[in-house]
């Protein structure tokens, strides 16, 4: 399965050798989803939000809906008898408001009934007394000085977070440029809109404690958030968290699990609760919307020499992922390329404008739309090939990263440039007309690097055991859950690859606080590298364990033996299926507990990366000059993330997410207005379909330096990340003129056309 050189992806070959586990569960319409949890007996709970964007609560009064007949538990803040409020690097998200609502939408009081129509009845009971407070919607006048206190959407000010990084002498880079672009750049909030949306159920477990079933990235966590949040210890809490109906990050931290838990508590049944598509667009977290000013400059013959960038982001009324989200962006604002001298400064404010959040991308994919129209500029300004431009300001694999930190050498900008500007695509006109001059062609490239995993001082600290089951069945057991990344099979490909295991011999274990570790979140497109890395640390144990069991049982000298298919050989022959083995082993069959600890140098900055992989892209897109609507036709992925674990993963994520990325740049964004979403269902927010998607095409370079101590990176979110910048820079091409504001709609497509040079 290892190339030295790239591998097109063909869709009915290895499709069939790499059929995904869950296939069979998904396709028949019962893979378990907690959302479909429903059982007699269970009470519905649904929550009331703050109608207002910002407001000073003055009362909240709910016996009426207490006295009402099926309702079996109200709660409001003064019913949570231990923490209260939940958060990541910022505590600072109540489970229910007490004081004051900073968004349409935040939880008030909640209500569990025998039905939803007599829950429903119960919250128009709940009376709330609200003073209205000065609706901060705009991030740049969040962070105006002298604010007055009614102002402040948090008594600590408007500032959520500020970060910044300096290197060389920006005076002389600048005195030195022959060309210089500057620019200001805006990128749209964006709705995750995934088929399920949020919601789960949490049961009184008859012991003193709850089972929780919700759909989130980590089990772990909504274990640890909920038995604070009730006074209890975490052993008395069990969370399940898979699979998961999508979430692309909506779902990364808690969202309706406080409340849910909090319901079950009080009315000791199980609470069904699941929010319809206008609550979950009212309740969940968004894409965050920035505000992106950049200044690059270069010598004649091409060379970078500066770049600047200053960067703005509305984080909303909570913080949940906002600080790592910013961090992201100031990492990734210089991109792969080297710069004599970089000024970065980057701000985040809270609003009133819903929450943002976790997005697949995140922050990363705002910077590098900019950056890259850059790119395209001054390679235009110098008169040279674009892709000769980015191949002359390529930093080393060896260079330290964006931020000068220490990185894990890694050559796939250069593999992945290499690829993609000798493809047939990218070699052939890049502008031209057809059906009598009315549509418009155009080609963009884009070449990006991605972080992967959490960045030093994040929640990297990660736990998998490695066991033989009892009825022979090797399991990898995590805290993971499936998303609908094909975790699963690439879990399950893993321990095939180290093990020599058959895939049949595999029984991968997630997402379960009763019965797994700890693994951390699946985020960062960190899943599939961790269990690399286990299943590689854990091979000579497990290897030496099994063999040296099967020698006691056999008779035969350990060294005559290895692990393969269904079980153990001698020479060419099984001698001792896994079945037999575990039975003859009993309990001392091998339980392998592998600790994963991140490996940042000591020297590397807080919130910087250790680890990145790259990609290129090229899209094609077509532009009707006639009515301004945009097709992508074409779109060509050259991935270079190390071993292929799973290529039906690996094509899962890079169409997905590739379509995705094409529908930030061209269509979706989900304005809000006096703090209050223009749309609230997927008849008024259009995400793209099937007949929307390009023609796709994957290269998956299968690089990996020696002696490398991270194995395969992540393919997760590297997709959306290309794919807006490439399919920006086509359409910059095809039209003659810069894009900085996203997504490049109809409208902004027919004034571009007029003041182009050439018009149609």
């Amino acid at each position: 399965m290892h190339f030295d050189t790239p591998h097109q992806i063909a869709r009915p070959a290895e499709a069939q050798c790499d059929r995904r586990p869950d296939a069979q569960a998904k396709l028949s319409g019962d893979p378990g989803y907690l959302t479909d949890r429903i059982a007699t007996g269970q009470l519905r709970g649904l929550i009331l939000g703050s109608p207002w964007p910002h407001a000073r609560i003055l009362r909240i009064d709910v016996a009426a809906a207490r006295a009402m007949p099926g309702v079996h538990a109200v709660v409001t803040h003064a019913d949570i008898p231990g923490v209260a409020v939940y958060g990541l690097r910022k505590v600072d998200r109540p489970m229910l408001c007490h004081d004051k609502v900073r968004y349409v939408g935040d939880p008030v009081a909640a209500v569990a009934a025998d039905d939803l129509a007599t829950a429903y009845a119960a919250l128009q009971c709940i009376e709330v007394v609200y003073e209205p407070l000065p609706l901060i919607d705009d991030p740049e006048a969040a962070l105006a000085e002298d604010l007055p206190p009614e102002a402040l959407v948090h008594p600590g000010g408007n500032l959520l977070h500020r970060a910044a990084y300096r290197h060389g002498d920006l005076d002389a880079a600048q005195a030195a440029c022959a060309h210089v672009v500057e620019a200001v750049y805006t990128t749209p909030r964006q709705l995750h809109a995934f088929l399920e949306t949020e919601g789960g159920v949490a049961e009184p477990d008859g012991q003193g404690g709850l089972r929780l079933f919700f759909g989130g990235h980590n089990p772990a966590r909504e274990r640890q958030v909920i038995a604070d949040m009730l006074g209890l210890r975490h052993a008395q809490v069990q969370a399940t968290g898979t699979p998961v109906g999508g979430s692309y990050g909506g779902k990364d931290e808690l969202t309706i699990q406080p409340i849910a838990a909090l319901l079950a508590w009080h009315a000791q049944r199980p609470v069904r609760l699941h929010l319809t598509r206008p609550q979950s667009v009212d309740f969940g977290v968004k894409r965050h919307p920035m505000r992106i000013r950049m200044r690059t400059g270069c010598d004649a013959a091409g060379r970078l020499l500066f770049h600047c960038a200053d960067i703005l982001a509305d984080t909303g009324a909570y913080a949940t992922h906002g600080p790592e989200v910013l961090d992201a962006a100031l990492e990734h604002a210089p991109g792969p390329y080297q710069y004599q001298a970089v000024d970065l400064q980057a701000r985040l404010a809270y609003t009133n404008n819903g929450v943002a959040g976790a997005f697949r991308g995140f922050g990363a994919v705002q910077v590098q739309f900019a950056l890259e129209q850059q790119i395209d500029r001054l390679a235009a300004a110098v008169g040279i090939d674009a892709a000769v431009f980015r191949a002359l300001n390529l930093a080393s694999p060896s260079a330290p990263g964006p931020l000068g930190q220490t990185v894990v050498p890694f050559d796939g900008a250069h593999r992945a440039l290499d690829v993609a500007r000798q493809q047939p695509l990218w070699q052939g006109q890049r502008r031209w007309r057809t059906g009598g001059g009315r549509y418009l062609h155009g080609i963009g490239m884009a070449l990006v690097h991605r972080s992967d995993g959490f960045g030093k001082g994040g929640p990297s600290h990660s736990r998998m055991v490695l066991a033989l089951a009892a009825d022979g069945a090797i399991e990898l057991r995590c805290g993971f859950t499936e998303l609908g990344q094909n975790l699963i099979g690439s879990m399950r490909n893993v321990c095939v690859m180290h093990l020599g295991c058959a895939p049949e011999d595999v029984r991968p274990v997630l997402g379960d606080t009763a019965c797994t570790p700890d693994s951390g979140p699946v985020a960062a497109s960190r899943a599939t590298t961790l269990a690399w890395r286990a299943v590689t640390d854990a091979r000579q144990a497990w290897t030496e364990a099994l063999t040296a069991a099967a020698a006691q049982c056999l008779g035969t000298p350990a060294d005559a033996l290895r692990l393969g298919p269904g079980g153990v050989y001698q020479g060419m022959d099984r001698v001792l299926d896994y079945a037999r083995l575990a039975e003859s082993m009993g309990v001392a069959r091998p339980c392998i507990t592998v600790e994963l600890h991140p490996e940042d140098p000591p020297q590397n900055a807080h919130d910087t990366h250790f680890v990145f992989g790259a990609c290129a892209a090229i899209a094609q897109v077509r532009i009707d000059t006639w009515n301004g609507t945009i097709q992508v036709e074409k779109m060509l992925m050259c991935s270079a993330l190390g071993p292929v674990v799973s290529f039906q993963g690996l094509l899962g994520q890079m169409e997905g997410g590739a379509v995705m990325g094409m529908a930030m740049c061209t269509q979706e964004e989900l304005p809000c207005v006096g703090g209050r979403y223009t749309a609230r269902n997927l008849d008024a927010y259009f995400i793209p379909t099937f007949a929307d998607a390009p023609e796709m095409e994957l290269l998956a370079i299968e690089n990996l330096p020696p002696g490398d101590p991270v194995g395969p990176r992540g393919a997760g979110e590297i997709s959306v990340n290309f794919a807006v910048p490439a399919v920006a820079n086509a359409l910059s091409n095809a039209l003659r003129r810069p894009v900085t504001h996203l997504p490049l709609q109809p409208a902004q497509v027919i004034a571009l056309l007029e003041t182009a040079d050439e018009h149609p």
